[in-house]
């Protein structure tokens, strides 16, 4: 009985031990995930604020013309 309670608790701790390592794993995945979508969000609404700037109908100068006058 005493073996079978052993080889019980032994499964027990490499599940146990398994799982934390997945757990993890999971956690490591979620926040890089995490990051990607913030960095996307960010890239996203940098986009948004460089068309919503120009003008429809608005020339842009070169700089480079700027600086002749």
């Amino acid at each position: 009985m005493n073996d079978r309670i052993e080889h019980l608790r032994a499964l027990t701790r490499e599940l146990i031990k398994k799982l934390g390592n997945e757990n993890r794993e999971l956690k490591t995945l979620t926040r890089t995930l995490s990051n990607r979508i913030q960095d996307l969000e960010q890239q996203c609404i940098v986009i948004d604020r460089e068309t919503a700037e120009i003008p429809i109908g608005f020339d842009l100068i070169p700089e480079d013309d700027l600086n002749k006058y």
